[in-house]
Protein backbone atom coordinates (compact mmCIF):
# COMPACT_ATOMS: atom_id res chain seq x y z
CA UNK A 1 0.00 0.00 0.00
CA UNK A 2 1.35 3.39 -0.97
CA UNK A 3 -1.21 6.11 0.02
CA UNK A 4 -0.48 9.87 -1.02
CA UNK A 5 -2.66 12.31 0.54
CA UNK A 6 -5.78 13.58 -0.87
CA UNK A 7 -4.44 17.05 -0.81
CA UNK A 8 -1.19 16.45 -3.13
CA UNK A 9 1.04 17.44 0.01
CA UNK A 10 4.15 15.37 -0.72
CA UNK A 11 3.47 12.61 1.66
CA UNK A 12 2.73 8.40 1.38
CA UNK A 13 2.28 5.69 3.55
CA UNK A 14 3.95 2.39 2.93
CA UNK A 15 4.41 -0.55 4.92
CA UNK A 16 7.99 -0.72 6.64
CA UNK A 17 10.50 -3.33 5.66
CA UNK A 18 12.11 -4.66 8.39
CA UNK A 19 15.48 -5.27 7.34
CA UNK A 20 15.95 -1.74 4.90
CA UNK A 21 13.96 0.53 7.26
CA UNK A 22 15.20 -0.48 10.70
CA UNK A 23 17.85 2.56 10.66
CA UNK A 24 15.15 5.05 9.84
CA UNK A 25 12.20 3.92 11.85
CA UNK A 26 14.40 3.71 15.05
CA UNK A 27 16.12 7.30 14.45
CA UNK A 28 12.14 8.43 14.64
CA UNK A 29 10.95 6.44 17.57
CA UNK A 30 14.19 8.17 19.73
CA UNK A 31 13.58 11.58 18.18
CA UNK A 32 9.60 11.72 19.03
CA UNK A 33 9.24 8.94 21.79
CA UNK A 34 12.23 8.15 24.14
CA UNK A 35 15.78 8.85 23.40
CA UNK A 36 17.43 5.50 24.27
CA UNK A 37 19.17 2.37 23.12
CA UNK A 38 15.82 0.11 23.92
CA UNK A 39 13.96 1.61 20.68
CA UNK A 40 16.28 -0.98 18.41
CA UNK A 41 15.32 -3.77 20.67
CA UNK A 42 11.64 -2.98 20.92
CA UNK A 43 11.35 -3.26 16.69
CA UNK A 44 13.16 -7.06 17.14
CA UNK A 45 11.02 -8.46 19.98
CA UNK A 46 7.56 -6.57 19.24
CA UNK A 47 7.25 -6.47 15.67
CA UNK A 48 10.16 -8.94 13.84
CA UNK A 49 9.52 -11.90 16.89
CA UNK A 50 5.88 -10.79 17.88
CA UNK A 51 3.91 -13.97 18.27
CA UNK A 52 1.09 -13.14 16.17
CA UNK A 53 3.10 -10.84 13.09
CA UNK A 54 2.75 -7.46 13.90
CA UNK A 55 2.51 -4.35 11.12
CA UNK A 56 4.20 -1.07 10.88
CA UNK A 57 3.51 1.38 9.24
CA UNK A 58 5.88 4.19 7.97
CA UNK A 59 5.09 8.02 7.02
CA UNK A 60 7.27 9.11 4.19
CA UNK A 61 8.44 12.59 2.80
CA UNK A 62 8.53 12.13 -0.97
CA UNK A 63 10.71 14.65 -2.27
CA UNK A 64 13.72 13.58 0.21
CA UNK A 65 12.24 9.98 0.13
CA UNK A 66 13.00 10.11 4.16
CA UNK A 67 10.98 8.12 6.60
CA UNK A 68 9.70 10.78 9.10
CA UNK A 69 6.87 8.42 11.22
CA UNK A 70 5.56 5.54 11.74
CA UNK A 71 1.96 4.22 13.49
CA UNK A 72 2.38 0.03 14.41
CA UNK A 73 -0.32 -2.35 15.24
CA UNK A 74 0.32 -5.48 17.59
CA UNK A 75 -2.10 -8.25 17.54
CA UNK A 76 -3.75 -9.55 20.67
CA UNK A 77 -5.89 -13.00 20.91
CA UNK A 78 -8.75 -11.49 22.81
CA UNK A 79 -12.47 -13.40 24.47
CA UNK A 80 -15.57 -12.17 25.32
CA UNK A 81 -18.04 -14.76 27.11
CA UNK A 82 -16.03 -17.37 25.51
CA UNK A 83 -15.78 -15.90 21.75
CA UNK A 84 -12.17 -15.48 19.66
CA UNK A 85 -11.71 -12.31 18.87
CA UNK A 86 -8.70 -10.78 17.54
CA UNK A 87 -7.64 -7.09 19.18
CA UNK A 88 -5.65 -4.85 17.51
CA UNK A 89 -3.15 -2.45 19.20
CA UNK A 90 -2.14 0.79 18.03
CA UNK A 91 1.63 1.53 19.20
CA UNK A 92 4.69 3.67 18.02
CA UNK A 93 2.55 6.17 16.39
CA UNK A 94 5.32 8.67 15.92
CA UNK A 95 5.97 11.48 13.31
CA UNK A 96 9.38 13.58 13.60
CA UNK A 97 9.42 17.45 14.12
CA UNK A 98 8.69 19.33 10.85
CA UNK A 99 6.39 17.18 9.57
CA UNK A 100 3.86 17.08 12.65
CA UNK A 101 0.91 18.35 10.72
CA UNK A 102 -2.92 17.22 11.01
CA UNK A 103 -2.89 15.79 7.14
CA UNK A 104 -0.12 13.05 7.94
CA UNK A 105 -0.95 12.43 11.57
CA UNK A 106 -4.34 11.45 10.12
CA UNK A 107 -3.34 9.67 7.16
CA UNK A 108 -0.93 7.36 9.51
CA UNK A 109 -3.33 6.32 11.94
CA UNK A 110 -6.19 6.00 9.46
CA UNK A 111 -4.22 4.11 7.30
CA UNK A 112 -2.92 1.50 10.33
CA UNK A 113 -6.58 1.68 11.67
CA UNK A 114 -7.89 -0.10 7.86
CA UNK A 115 -5.03 -2.40 7.20
CA UNK A 116 -5.42 -3.57 11.03
CA UNK A 117 -9.40 -3.64 10.56
CA UNK A 118 -9.28 -6.10 7.22
CA UNK A 119 -8.23 -9.29 9.52
CA UNK A 120 -9.09 -7.59 13.11
CA UNK A 121 -12.02 -7.70 14.99
CA UNK A 122 -11.01 -3.86 16.92
CA UNK A 123 -8.45 -2.00 17.23
CA UNK A 124 -7.62 -0.25 21.04
CA UNK A 125 -4.99 2.11 21.76
CA UNK A 126 -4.15 4.35 24.65
CA UNK A 127 -3.71 7.88 23.05
CA UNK A 128 -1.63 10.92 24.53
CA UNK A 129 -3.81 13.93 24.68
CA UNK A 130 -2.93 15.57 21.51
CA UNK A 131 -3.51 12.23 19.67
CA UNK A 132 -6.70 12.08 20.87
CA UNK A 133 -8.63 14.37 18.40
CA UNK A 134 -6.93 12.39 15.80
CA UNK A 135 -8.41 8.79 16.57
CA UNK A 136 -11.70 10.59 17.76
CA UNK A 137 -12.16 12.08 13.88
CA UNK A 138 -11.53 8.56 12.77
CA UNK A 139 -14.26 6.83 14.61
CA UNK A 140 -12.77 5.47 17.76
CA UNK A 141 -14.59 5.77 21.28
CA UNK A 142 -13.50 6.00 24.61
CA UNK A 143 -13.94 2.41 26.12
CA UNK A 144 -12.22 3.17 29.67
CA UNK A 145 -9.19 4.32 31.61
CA UNK A 146 -5.96 2.60 32.57
CA UNK A 147 -5.99 4.10 36.33
CA UNK A 148 -2.81 3.04 38.43
CA UNK A 149 -3.50 2.34 42.24
CA UNK A 150 -0.99 2.72 44.51
CA UNK A 151 -0.75 1.15 48.06
CA UNK A 152 2.05 1.82 50.89
CA UNK A 153 3.56 -1.61 52.40
CA UNK A 154 5.77 0.83 54.50
CA UNK A 155 4.82 4.11 55.81
CA UNK A 156 7.46 6.20 57.61
CA UNK A 157 8.19 8.30 54.21
CA UNK A 158 4.57 9.16 53.85
CA UNK A 159 4.23 10.11 57.05
CA UNK A 160 7.60 12.10 57.09
CA UNK A 161 6.07 14.51 54.58
CA UNK A 162 3.81 16.15 57.15
CA UNK A 163 5.65 14.92 60.51
CA UNK A 164 9.10 15.30 62.00
CA UNK A 165 11.73 12.37 61.19
CA UNK A 166 11.50 10.82 64.65
CA UNK A 167 7.58 11.05 64.85
CA UNK A 168 7.20 10.13 61.53
CA UNK A 169 9.42 6.66 62.27
CA UNK A 170 7.66 5.90 65.05
CA UNK A 171 4.11 6.45 63.73
CA UNK A 172 5.50 4.88 60.35
CA UNK A 173 6.94 1.50 62.38
CA UNK A 174 3.38 0.82 64.40
CA UNK A 175 1.38 1.46 61.24
CA UNK A 176 3.82 -0.97 59.22
CA UNK A 177 3.05 -4.06 61.92
CA UNK A 178 -0.57 -3.07 62.56
CA UNK A 179 -1.24 -3.10 58.46
CA UNK A 180 0.84 -6.62 58.39
CA UNK A 181 -0.77 -8.27 61.57
CA UNK A 182 -4.12 -7.50 59.71
CA UNK A 183 -2.78 -9.07 56.26
CA UNK A 184 -1.99 -12.07 58.31
CA UNK A 185 -5.31 -12.44 60.50
CA UNK A 186 -6.96 -12.00 56.89
CA UNK A 187 -4.32 -15.34 55.47
CA UNK A 188 -5.58 -17.14 58.36
CA UNK A 189 -9.22 -17.69 57.17
CA UNK A 190 -9.70 -20.77 55.00
CA UNK A 191 -7.09 -22.69 53.79
CA UNK A 192 -3.14 -21.99 54.01
CA UNK A 193 -1.83 -19.72 50.97
CA UNK A 194 1.25 -20.70 49.74
CA UNK A 195 3.18 -17.98 47.53
CA UNK A 196 5.91 -18.83 44.91
CA UNK A 197 8.15 -16.73 42.71
CA UNK A 198 8.99 -17.76 39.51
CA UNK A 199 11.42 -16.59 36.34
CA UNK A 200 8.88 -18.19 33.70
CA UNK A 201 4.96 -18.42 33.47
CA UNK A 202 3.27 -21.61 34.78
CA UNK A 203 2.43 -24.31 32.20
CA UNK A 204 -1.17 -24.69 32.29
CA UNK A 205 -2.79 -22.17 34.52
CA UNK A 206 -3.17 -19.09 32.36
CA UNK A 207 -5.81 -21.62 30.14
CA UNK A 208 -8.43 -20.61 32.75
CA UNK A 209 -10.75 -17.86 32.30
CA UNK A 210 -11.43 -16.41 35.18
CA UNK A 211 -13.33 -13.88 33.35
CA UNK A 212 -16.57 -11.76 34.12
CA UNK A 213 -19.26 -12.12 31.89
CA UNK A 214 -19.80 -8.99 29.36
CA UNK A 215 -15.93 -8.97 29.88
CA UNK A 216 -13.46 -8.63 27.02
CA UNK A 217 -9.90 -9.48 27.78
CA UNK A 218 -6.91 -10.50 26.42
CA UNK A 219 -5.98 -14.14 26.87
CA UNK A 220 -3.61 -14.72 28.68
CA UNK A 221 -1.92 -17.61 27.87
CA UNK A 222 1.42 -19.06 28.47
CA UNK A 223 2.67 -18.25 24.88
CA UNK A 224 1.54 -14.78 24.67
CA UNK A 225 2.96 -14.51 28.66
CA UNK A 226 6.00 -16.11 27.68
CA UNK A 227 6.88 -13.32 25.12
CA UNK A 228 5.15 -10.65 26.56
CA UNK A 229 7.51 -10.61 29.87
CA UNK A 230 10.34 -13.63 30.35
CA UNK A 231 11.72 -12.41 26.42
CA UNK A 232 10.62 -9.09 26.95
CA UNK A 233 13.96 -6.69 26.30
CA UNK A 234 12.97 -3.69 27.86
CA UNK A 235 12.33 -4.67 31.15
CA UNK A 236 12.96 -7.74 33.78
CA UNK A 237 9.88 -9.37 35.18
CA UNK A 238 9.18 -12.37 37.71
CA UNK A 239 6.31 -14.38 38.21
CA UNK A 240 4.32 -14.66 41.70
CA UNK A 241 1.76 -17.68 42.61
CA UNK A 242 -0.50 -17.83 45.15
CA UNK A 243 -1.67 -21.60 45.83
CA UNK A 244 -4.44 -22.88 48.78
CA UNK A 245 -3.22 -25.46 50.46
CA UNK A 246 -3.51 -28.80 48.79
CA UNK A 247 -4.35 -27.22 45.58
CA UNK A 248 -2.07 -28.08 42.20
CA UNK A 249 -3.13 -24.87 40.73
CA UNK A 250 -2.83 -21.39 41.47
CA UNK A 251 -5.71 -19.16 42.60
CA UNK A 252 -4.06 -15.87 41.29
CA UNK A 253 -0.81 -15.08 39.77
CA UNK A 254 0.70 -11.44 39.76
CA UNK A 255 3.77 -10.94 36.86
CA UNK A 256 5.82 -7.72 38.59
CA UNK A 257 9.09 -6.18 38.47
CA UNK A 258 11.03 -3.76 41.04
CA UNK A 259 11.33 -0.64 40.55
CA UNK A 260 13.74 0.71 43.20
CA UNK A 261 11.64 0.60 46.02
CA UNK A 262 8.12 -0.39 44.54
CA UNK A 263 7.13 -3.23 43.61
CA UNK A 264 5.02 -2.70 39.73
CA UNK A 265 2.62 -5.36 38.86
CA UNK A 266 2.17 -5.52 35.25
CA UNK A 267 -0.05 -8.31 34.93
CA UNK A 268 -2.73 -10.48 37.13
CA UNK A 269 -5.59 -12.39 37.66
CA UNK A 270 -7.72 -14.06 40.51
CA UNK A 271 -9.64 -16.71 40.75
CA UNK A 272 -13.56 -15.21 41.32
CA UNK A 273 -14.53 -18.27 43.18
CA UNK A 274 -11.27 -18.57 44.90
CA UNK A 275 -9.32 -16.01 47.87
CA UNK A 276 -8.85 -13.08 45.70
CA UNK A 277 -8.96 -10.65 48.67
CA UNK A 278 -6.67 -13.07 50.90
CA UNK A 279 -4.43 -12.94 47.43
CA UNK A 280 -4.00 -9.38 47.70
CA UNK A 281 -2.80 -10.05 51.20
CA UNK A 282 -0.32 -12.44 49.83
CA UNK A 283 1.26 -9.71 47.13
CA UNK A 284 1.49 -6.88 50.31
CA UNK A 285 3.86 -9.26 52.17
CA UNK A 286 5.53 -10.16 49.40
CA UNK A 287 6.56 -6.54 48.33
CA UNK A 288 7.36 -5.61 52.29
CA UNK A 289 9.65 -9.07 52.37
CA UNK A 290 11.13 -7.77 49.21
CA UNK A 291 11.99 -4.37 51.04
CA UNK A 292 9.76 -2.28 49.02
CA UNK A 293 7.82 0.79 50.18
CA UNK A 294 4.85 0.30 47.74
CA UNK A 295 2.83 -1.25 45.46
CA UNK A 296 1.74 0.24 42.09
CA UNK A 297 -0.78 -1.72 39.93
CA UNK A 298 -2.25 -0.49 36.65
CA UNK A 299 -5.61 -1.66 34.99
CA UNK A 300 -8.60 -1.22 33.21
CA UNK A 301 -10.73 -2.91 35.39
CA UNK A 302 -14.20 -4.17 36.39
CA UNK A 303 -16.54 -2.50 38.96
CA UNK A 304 -15.39 -5.40 41.00
CA UNK A 305 -11.82 -5.75 41.37
CA UNK A 306 -11.57 -1.73 42.01
CA UNK A 307 -13.92 -2.38 44.86
CA UNK A 308 -11.49 -5.15 46.06
CA UNK A 309 -8.21 -2.91 45.34
CA UNK A 310 -10.07 -0.04 47.40
CA UNK A 311 -10.52 -2.47 49.85
CA UNK A 312 -7.24 -3.49 50.44
CA UNK A 313 -5.87 0.29 50.89
CA UNK A 314 -4.94 0.77 46.73
CA UNK A 315 -6.10 4.49 46.19
CA UNK A 316 -6.10 5.89 42.62
CA UNK A 317 -2.94 7.82 41.14
CA UNK A 318 -3.62 8.26 37.42
CA UNK A 319 -5.21 7.76 34.59
CA UNK A 320 -5.04 7.44 30.89
CA UNK A 321 -8.15 7.03 28.25
CA UNK A 322 -8.66 3.59 26.39
CA UNK A 323 -9.81 4.30 23.08
CA UNK A 324 -11.12 1.16 20.58
CA UNK A 325 -12.80 1.38 17.26
CA UNK A 326 -14.77 -2.02 16.25
CA UNK A 327 -15.10 -3.22 12.60
CA UNK A 328 -18.64 -3.14 12.42
CA UNK A 329 -19.42 -0.30 15.23
CA UNK A 330 -23.44 -0.99 14.29
CA UNK A 331 -22.92 -4.49 15.20
CA UNK A 332 -20.61 -3.65 18.36
CA UNK A 333 -21.22 -5.83 21.43
CA UNK A 334 -21.69 -3.78 24.59
CA UNK A 335 -18.75 -5.23 27.18
CA UNK A 336 -16.82 -3.81 30.12
CA UNK A 337 -12.50 -3.76 28.95
CA UNK A 338 -10.84 -5.57 31.06
CA UNK A 339 -6.53 -4.56 30.46
CA UNK A 340 -3.54 -4.67 32.13
CA UNK A 341 -0.12 -3.89 30.93
CA UNK A 342 -0.14 -6.66 29.37
CA UNK A 343 -1.94 -5.66 26.96
CA UNK A 344 0.09 -2.08 25.84
CA UNK A 345 3.44 -2.42 24.02
CA UNK A 346 6.09 -1.40 26.38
Amino acid sequence: MNAPLADGSSYAITPADFVRDQDAVVDVWRSSLHDDQARALKLDWFYRHAPHAALLQVLVHQPSQAIVGTAGVGWRHMRLDGRALRGGLLADMAVMTGHRMLGPALLLQRTACEVALQVGDLVYGFPNPNAVPVVKRLGYVHVGDMTTYVRAVRHTSYLARRLPTALAGLLGTGIDRLVRLRDRLHRLTGRRLHAAWRTTPHETVHAQAWSSPGTLEGVHDRDALQWRFARCPLASFRFLYVRRDGDTQPCAWFVCRQDGDTLRVADFKTDPAGDASRSLAVLADSAFRLGCRSISLEGCLPEGEKALLRRHGFFVRQARPVYARWKQPDAAPRAAFRLTPFDEDE
